[in-house]
């Protein structure tokens, strides 16, 4: 951890991207406190009215505060960032640790061609499948990106498991009697960590744009429920009156997704082990 600061404190992007994630995680975490208004109570008395010193970002088409829905409308779109790459990680990991250690038959024309050919659709069009099937929800919505993003985990996991397993340790291990179990959990694993950390950064960035795609197209995050892909969606209707109710929520997709990735990039640089 100390090497980690050491370096990021040489990256000043790398160092802005992960002051934007801390400061997202800080304004999700304490929403309840954090928001001046209700975020779902609607006031019709101001309703469409602009920045103001009662509403600092102005309000929706119901007088619901924007600042409020926007501090709100982060939870849900870190929620689901990061509860889908977890599911995606926790699917593709065993799955392409156990592939790439075992190999044969199983690996080569199963999970290898299935993988290949979710990856031949279109991640949004895969999600879009799913959440109409699943239906409506943040939670399906998580449920389909964690599924959409697990077959890229697959990949990555055993490519990494084949370079690994040929390592020389690995070999000792198989000659001193351990177990395949053991050897994967204890010598493979932990080698491969690295990269499936950094995938994980940058699998978090695009999953709040599908989520926010998916609020966008009415499938992800239900109204009242704030959620910044919904709030874009509802203030492209108001572009002529009401330009900020557009303007906030895209400006807060633009600035997660850029400081997400800022940090990823960081992050591939300070654990790149021939920097070591």
């Amino acid at each position: 951890m100390q090497r980690l600061l050491r370096k990021m404190r040489r990256k000043p992007l790398g160092a802005l991207g992960l002051l934007i994630v801390l400061a997202l995680v800080v304004v999700a975490v304490f929403a309840p406190w954090l928001a001046p208004y209700n975020p779902t109570r609607p006031d019709y008395m101001a309703m469409l009215a602009g920045p103001s010193d009662q509403y600092l970002l102005g309000t929706d088409e119901l007088g619901r505060d924007m600042l409020s829905r926007l501090i709100w409308g982060a939870r849900a779109s870190l929620q689901a960032g990061l509860i889908a790459v977890i599911l995606a990680a926790g699917i593709g990991v065993p799955i392409g640790l156990v592939s790439g250690y075992f190999r044969g038959p199983l690996d080569e024309y199963v999970v290898m061609r299935l993988t290949d050919a979710m990856m031949a659709f279109p991640v949004i069009v895969l999600a879009l499948a799913l959440t109409a099937i699943l239906g409506p929800s943040l939670y399906t919505a998580m449920v389909a990106i964690g599924i959409v993003y697990a077959p890229i985990f697959i990949r990555l996991a055993r490519a990494q498991t084949l370079s690994i397993r040929e390592t020389e340790y690995v070999e000792a291990a198989r000659a001193l009697g351990n177990r395949h179990f053991g050897i994967m959990v204890k010598h493979v694993l932990p080698n491969i960590a690295s990269p499936l950390v950094i995938q994980m950064s940058v699998s978090m960035a695009t999953a709040i744009l599908v989520e926010s795609a998916l609020s966008f197209l009415g499938l992800g995050v239900q109204p009242p429920t704030p959620s910044w892909g919904s709030m874009l969606r509802i203030g492209s209707n108001y572009m002529q009156e009401a330009p900020w109710i557009a303007f906030w929520p895209g400006l807060a997709i633009f600035i997660a997704v850029l400081g997400i990735n800022l940090f990823g990039d960081a992050l591939r640089d300070v654990l790149d082990p021939r920097d070591r």
